[in-house]
């Protein structure tokens, strides 16, 4: 089991900036960064939830290579925080719709590319390693 502070730290950054910068490895090796939507639900504190589009090409990049990192950063640049892991894509209806709930109007931007609710799948990223620093200030 996790220490549970780090993962607090996680949440509560997560739940602020909402968007963070996922990263995967092509087939061919290419690093690629996208900035993405993401949440952590209550009741799975190891586990980070964004949505895509089925037919992407960062899901190409996770069947490739499941392992992934994240970074989120708070606006001022005192919090920063990178989590790897390895991730899962899923289609299962309620867990998406739980997730649509959360992330609410944080989406907003992406509905205006992709506004077919029918076309999401889930990236659930399994939680295994976090660092989060906090500069003083």
């Amino acid at each position: 089991m996790k220490n549970s502070e780090p993962i607090r730290a996680l949440k509560e950054l997560v739940d602020s900036v909402r968007v963070g910068l996922l990263c995967t490895m092509a087939a061919d090796g290419t690093p690629r960064s996208r900035w993405m939507t993401a949440t952590m639900l209550s009741g799975e504190p190891e586990f980070l939830y964004s949505l895509t589009i089925s037919g992407s090409r960062k899901l190409d990049d996770i069947r490739a290579n499941p392992r992934v990192s994240w970074s989120f950063q708070d606006p001022s640049l005192h919090v920063v925080a990178n989590v790897s892991g390895t991730c899962t894509i899923i289609e299962n209806p309620q867990l998406k719709a739980r997730i649509l709930e959360t992330l609410g109007n944080a989406l907003e931007r992406f509905w205006h590319a992709h506004p077919e609710p029918g076309s999401l799948v889930i990236i659930e990223t399994g939680i295994q390693d976090i660092s989060v620093v906090e500069a003083g200030l």
